[in-house]
């Protein structure tokens, strides 16, 4: 892919946005018939109502389509996202130039904390039984406090809704996918009733290793499963509450690459599961100014093994448990049609507990060492905050305001290098002494922190509306960043007890174009960052007094980001739509110019759409990258590609009482060969699956 290729397709973008003006003005003059309108994505379990933040929803029926094998893909398809890799299963994203330790995951509204930010949070929610995945771009501490500096991920599982008289009602499903020979199997069954609901839900997925164009990836498979309980009951139309139990388990699911691991290794993980359980209360229509007040509390753990055998002579096997448990309420006040209040208060405890066994053999002995990658610690959070919408004038102004203020508490006991040792020889077990050099000492943090933002709507013709957003936002470092100590025989990673608060100054400004069959949605930025958390290449004196390389946390007094998105949407005739999307941001450091880490290339895609009346669909999808800059070193290509994929999407079959529902598809339908620009595979194949054909059938009743 030259030059010449990638700046075709930024011009087509700009065609078909000009030429749809004309095009629209055109329909509206000439048909008296209006064409089917393209409709508009709201996000509803978020806070995001209460502001115009940049947001993007994809919806149940697109990931069912799409067939997407990790949540991660499916959210790549969004403008301003990029793919981050360690393994096909553990991979993350890139919002805006900033990577998943500034982003908020959330299940249901639920935060998600794992141990490390290469963990896999995203794979650890079943895709089959969402109802969306909803993605926040920009700072939104106003909302969830820190942590949401960078946008917000949330998962919304499917809720049944209430029915007249009882009600059976549910889907199965089974699919394949040629690229890994994946096999996955769900089901999503409800009964409903006028005030009350019960619905369970389940999930089964294993996979062998993936093939590239240049043969299999060693060690990319994996396994895992999923069930869970949720439950409804209200009493009239003012009073519900609601209840919901998920259980996600993975197993020998492999990690094929990542820097703290050496090429020789071979790493899975052996376990990992996350346990949500929550219940909410909801009171509607109090009187005349209260209108709601909900009460939720919950509580969320996650736990890994994982499995690192370096080499026949040392096998490493880390741990970990994180318990968070959170309480929220937040009532909405009306006080007229031009003035609304929302009140509310969020508090949340997260637990950390970790473990590793060093396991060394020799011709005569076997030595077991006992580590802590990470001291014991806690992380404790209590906010308040308070959103105010005013309309000013209802048919062209509106202004949001928000304030949020939180105390933030991180306490830690002393880690040490070793905690225990001890020697097999001839079946015998000796004591040995432990390396008890203090790692990092027992210490607590207090931070007081604050966020507000401002946003003001315009709207000052029928299709044209403009807003601009303002916000100052802040994040406490995680306790992975303070104290992590990843010793896994590749580049040693390590954290910083003493890093500063990140916090910034975060700016966007939307455009947004619309009739019944065009959307034109323009976003520019620009984010000015305080004590940047990043990760630098340093000389670090160890433990044992040597010095190493080795990445370590580090703050960026000053940094810059600024970019933009463009997502187009387009009804050209009935049944044929367009969408495309370009994104591009750039990340610096104030002080010294130089380019920030993970921060990706100019992408983009484009994606044509045929409905064929009582029959079905058929999508082309084409995603781009295109790194600009040359590569400094020798011998390493640019990130200059293009990926096609075709799906196929059939109405459905109906059966007596019961529907069939087919679709499949391929994905890289060139076997195209080419890397993720953010990967962190290891050895000598880093490349993404190649052509791979999918099918997935289903039947609903």
């Amino acid at each position: 892919m030259n030059s010449h290729t990638i700046f075709v397709l930024i011009f087509l973008n700009l065609f078909f946005l000009t030429n749809s003006f004309a095009e629209n003005n055109h329909n509206e003059k000439k048909d008296s018939v209006r064409q089917k309108q393209i409709p508009e994505i709201t996000v509803s379990s978020l806070l995001t109502g209460r502001f115009n933040l940049p947001y993007k929803t994809i919806r149940s029926e697109e990931i069912q389509n799409r067939a997407y094998m990790m949540n991660s893909e499916a959210l790549e398809e969004l403008s301003g996202v990029t793919l981050t890799r360690d393994g096909l299963w553990a991979s993350s994203i890139n919002v805006r130039g900033f990577s998943d330790s500034k982003l908020l995951l959330m299940v249901d509204g639920d935060r998600i904390q794992t141990s490390s930010d290469i963990a896999g949070a995203l794979s650890i929610v079943d895709p089959e039984n969402l109802e969306s995945i909803e993605l926040i771009k920009g700072a939104a501490s106003v909302l969830y406090g820190t942590g949401a500096m960078g946008g917000i991920v949330n998962f919304k599982f499917k809720t049944p809704e209430y029915s007249p008289e009882v009600k059976a009602s549910g889907n199965v499903s089974s699919g394949i996918h040629t690229v890994n020979n994946l096999w996955q199997n769900n089901f999503n069954a409800s009964v409903t009733n006028t005030n009350w609901y019960l619905n369970a839900t389940g999930s089964y997925r294993t996979a062998g290793n993936v093939t590239t164009p240049e043969g299999k990836m060693a060690n990319s498979q994996f396994n895992d499963a999923s069930w869970g309980l949720r439950g409804g009951l209200k009493k009239g139309d003012n009073i519900e509450f609601k209840v919901n139990y998920q259980h996600f388990e993975a197993w020998n699911t492999g990690i094929p690459g990542g820097s703290a691991f050496p090429a020789t290794a071979t790493v899975k993980y052996t376990a990992f599961d996350r346990d949500q359980i929550n219940g909410e209360y909801i009171m509607k229509n109090i009187n005349y100014n209260i209108k709601s007040i909900s009460l939720k509390a919950y509580n969320q753990t996650v736990t890994r093994s994982v499995e690192n055998i370096v080499n026949p002579k040392l096998t490493i096997l880390p741990g970990s448990r994180n318990v968070t448990s959170g309480f929220k309420a937040a009532t909405d006040i009306y006080l007229n049609d031009y003035h609304t209040f929302t009140v509310g208060f969020d508090s949340w405890i997260r637990d950390q507990r970790t473990t590793r066994y060093r396991i060394a053999y020799t011709a005569t002995d076997t030595t077991v060492t006992g580590e802590l990658p990470t001291p014991k610690a806690t992380m404790t959070n209590i906010g308040f905050f308070g959103f105010y919408t005013w309309k000013a004038d209802p048919k062209y102004w509106t202004v949001n305001a928000g304030l949020r203020l939180d105390y933030i508490e991180t306490a830690n006991d002393t880690a040490f290098k070793e905690v225990f040792k001890f020697k097999h020889i001839n079946g015998e077990i000796k004591e040995m002494p432990a390396n008890r050099t203090i790692l990092f000492n027992e210490g607590m943090n207090r931070d007081l922190a604050y966020s507000v933002h401002l946003d003001v709507k315009w709207t000052p013709a029928e299709k044209h509306e403009f807003t601009a957003s303002f916000s100052n936002a802040y994040r406490v470092a995680s306790l992975e960043e303070r104290f992590k100590y990843i010793e896994q025989g590749g580049t040693l990673r390590v954290g910083n007890p003493k890093l500063n608060p990140e916090n910034g100054l975060f700016s966007n400004l939307n455009y947004r174009f619309k009739t019944n069959n065009f959307i034109a949605d323009v976003n520019v930025f620009g984010n000015y960052l305080f004590d940047l958390i990043t990760e630098k290449l340093v000389k670090y004196n160890t433990v044992s007094g040597t010095v190493v390389d080795a990445w370590q946390n580090m703050n960026v007094a000053h940094a810059f980001y600024y970019g933009g998105e463009l997502d187009l949407k387009w009804l050209i005739v009935r049944g044929l739509k367009l969408e495309s999307s370009l994104s591009y941001v750039v990340g610096k450091d104030a002080e010294t110019n130089l380019v920030l880490p993970l921060i990706p290339p100019l992408h983009g895609s484009n994606t044509l759409e045929y409905h064929f009346h009582k029959i079905g669909g058929i999508a082309y999808k084409m995603n781009w990258i295109y790194e600009l800059d040359e590569p400094v070193l020798p011998g390493v290509e640019a990130h200059r590609h293009i990926v096609s994929d075709v799906y196929l999407f059939p109405e459905l079959i109906q059966l007596g009482k019961i529907k069939l529902k087919v679709n499949g598809g391929v994905k890289n339908i060139f076997n195209k060969a080419y890397s993720e620009y953010l990967n962190t595979y290891r050895g000598i194949n880093k490349l993404e699956p190649g052509r791979n054909f999918f099918i997935k059938v289903g039947l609903i009743w």
